[in-house]
């Protein structure tokens, strides 16, 4: 980089703003790595910041109530993030102006595009890190559950598919987790990180649109993380273009110290040191310790399975199993420990709480949504039929089913084939 080069006005406003966006959307990274280890201040701090100015602006702005903390649903397209978008963006402006204003006689930025670029490549390696060790100790996308194995397809949302074709292959999986650690691994080195960016950019590329085609919110996220890697190649574009699509000589990359005196440049490495460490044990410690504790691994609860109902008595009477009457069970799905799953007739579902005495050989199973439905049962489970003998507020029941074969369903036993005479495309 040239740092005697005179930028023009509009390049000098862009970065400006570019500057100020970025820290603001990236905020309080890298302080957020610090969460894991139980450091209040990270969530303190940006509730405090954005808990007062979100809920301002969405008051103001577009007449509509932003609450004063983000709420955890798994989303990060809702509401509030795109009320924070609009945030940046409107600061970022403001502060290009004043910026602008202030700093007019500025020749150019090159140093602190620089610093700029060390930090957004640090954004996004940890966000490989974090995302790639959670695809390689598969947690992200797990093997499909048998809730998703008897689900009808067409009932399937479009997101459900997608987590269902990664989780179904672990050896896609785990290699789509190293594509990730890998370009944060090439991100870290200053010689690397032009390939770095490309290697993250085509991974993210993948991932941007399967958020957008799938319906998976986090479309927003993705896309800076896309845009950012995009970002961090393109700062030796001209070198990349004369290779490939020009004849013009190209000379080697210089990488100048960032400091001329040697006790700073000692002291940033060790502070480069500790935040990959950091980072490391944000991600990968994180992702064995969550492995560890949901894993696939685990034991599979008792009586684990799914179980197709074959006989109904409510107070003596048997029950007719008629597919029009949406009252009657159809299905029973155990994958839980303390968690069973009532499917009626028509698949409608509910969740009950199941507390469980192998000595006694009894269960007895509260919904989730209603305390007061309540059933108490014994059961017995031999040669694959399960019974269940009790009582459901004042009625007497006795049910019976027949435990399905897991091994029947393909997409968890088809396995790969070297050789296939024709396509098992079912």
């Amino acid at each position: 980089m040239q740092t005697d080069s005179s930028w023009n006005i509009f390049q000098k406003i862009g970065f400006r703003f570019f500057f100020i966006y970025v820290l603001l959307y990236v905020f309080p990274f890298p302080l957020d790595a610090l969460q894991y280890l139980q450091v209040n201040i990270v969530t303190v701090l940006p509730e405090f910041v954005w808990g007062n100015i979100l809920p301002f602006f969405g008051d103001l702005f577009f007449d509509i109530e932003v609450p004063s903390q983000r709420t955890s649903t798994g989303s990060g397209d809702m509401t509030y993030d795109y009320i924070h978008l609009f945030a940046c963006v409107f600061i970022a402006t403001f502060g290009a102006v004043i910026w602008s204003i202030i700093d007019r006689k500025r020749k150019n930025y090159v140093k602190l595009l620089r610093l700029l670029v060390i930090y957004m490549a640090y954004y996004v390696l940890y966000s490989m890190f974090l995302y790639g060790f959670y695809k390689i100790y598969p947690l992200q996308f797990s093997s499909p559950s048998l809730g998703r194995l008897i689900q009808p397809y067409g009932h399937s949302s479009p997101m459900g598919i997608a987590w269902t074709f990664m989780g179904a292959s672990k050896a896609y999986t785990v290699f789509s987790g190293f594509a990730e650690v890998i370009a944060g691994v090439l991100l870290i080195f200053r010689r690397t990180r032009t390939l770095g960016g490309l290697v993250a950019f085509g991974v993210m590329l993948n991932v941007f649109m399967m958020n957008m085609c799938y319906d998976i919110p986090v479309k927003t996220y993705s896309f800076h993380l896309l845009f950012f890697a995009f970002f961090i190649f393109m700062q030796d574009w001209k070198r990349i273009f004369a290779v490939f699509l020009t004849k013009a000589s190209t000379t080697p990359r210089s990488f100048p110290k960032y400091f001329k005196n040697q006790k700073f440049t000692i002291s940033a490495i060790v502070l480069k040191l500790v935040i990959l460490g950091v980072f490391l044990y944000a991600s990968l410690f994180d992702a064995i310790s969550s492995y560890a504790q949901y894993g696939p691994h685990l034991p599979k609860p008792h009586m684990y399975g799914i179980y197709d109902i074959t006989h109904i008595e409510k107070n003596k009477d048997t029950i007719p199993l008629l597919i029009t009457d949406t009252d009657i069970w159809k299905r029973i799905l155990i994958q839980r420990k303390n968690s069973l799953r009532i499917y009626k007739m028509d698949d409608a579902r509910t969740i009950f709480r199941a507390k469980l005495d192998t000595i006694e050989k009894s269960i007895k199973l509260t919904n989730r949504r209603d305390s007061t439905d309540i059933y108490n049962f014994k059961y017995t489970l031999r040669d694959s039929i399960l019974t269940l003998n009790g009582t459901h507020l004042s009625d007497t029941l006795l049910i019976k089913a027949k435990q399905y074969d897991l091994k029947k369903f393909k997409l968890i036993n088809r396995g790969f084939h070297w050789i296939n005479e024709r396509p098992y495309n079912r």
